[in-house]
């Protein structure tokens, strides 16, 4: 009775094969070299698949749970844009922020509170709100152009031209929007009173014009609508 209510998945291969009854390992007709390592080695071999289950568990899990949260953050912003008064704005971005603060809704979020501030002329707020959005956002994310131009005007505004210099440079170095960084640099270069460099940005604004009548990669178009602007500016520092 005693060898009838033994464990079948802990009868031993050499055992097995002894009392004439094929194993597992003998029924998938293993060679034997193979057969006796997968033999010696179960303790090891489910040690790992069940590591390899746990693991697989988690991620599913956590992509679940991410799920979920994103799709929570997106309903609160959607909820928040919805909303009558700056106030009642404001304070739901801020929770999404708060709450969801890892997903794309929490920076769209700050960057609405932005607006906001600037809505109120605020500005210092604004600021702090687009830096900080912007430092999230990578290089070529075509966002990232959009909140530089944003943030440097905000620097103009409070005449930080210093600081809107530097974000026109990082601008400048963004493909497609060399153009709009050389104009914003050249107004920033007259404001603070440096003609020549203001000049210098100016002609090489130009000279992207010139290039369009060959069209060559990032050239203007003849006929862009800032050139006839900046030709003017250019004329008057010139005279």
């Amino acid at each position: 009775m005693a060898d009838k209510s033994r464990n079948v998945f802990h009868v031993k291969l050499g055992d097995q094969t002894a009392g004439g009854t094929p194993g597992v390992l003998d029924q998938l007709q293993l060679p034997p070299a193979l057969a006796t390592f997968l033999q010696k080695n179960q303790r090891v071999i489910w040690k790992t698949v069940i590591a390899v289950a746990v693991v697989a568990t988690a991620v599913a899990l956590y992509s679940t749970w991410h799920s979920h949260v994103l799709n929570k953050a997106a309903a609160a912003y959607d909820q928040a844009v919805e909303l009558k008064t700056t106030q009642e704005k404001k304070a739901a971005f801020q929770k999404i922020v708060a709450d969801y603060s890892s997903t794309t809704s929490a920076l769209w979020s700050q960057i609405a509170l932005a607006h906001l501030d600037q809505e109120e002329d605020n500005f210092k707020s604004a600021i702090e709100q687009l830096t900080t959005a912007e430092s999230k956002v990578a290089k070529e994310n075509p966002l990232k152009s959009l909140l530089l131009v944003n943030l440097g005007g905000l620097y103009e505004q409070v005449k930080q031209f210093d600081k809107a210099e530097s974000v026109y440079q990082q601008l400048k170095g963004i493909k497609g929007f060399e153009p709009m960084a050389l104009d914003s640099l050249g107004r920033v270069y007259e404001a603070k009173g440096d003609k020549d460099k203001a000049v210098q940005v100016y002609q090489q604004y130009m000279g992207l014009t010139e290039m369009g009548k060959d069209k060559k990669e990032g050239a203007l178009p003849r006929n862009f609508p800032e050139q006839e602007i900046v030709q003017a500016s250019l004329n008057r520092l010139l005279k």
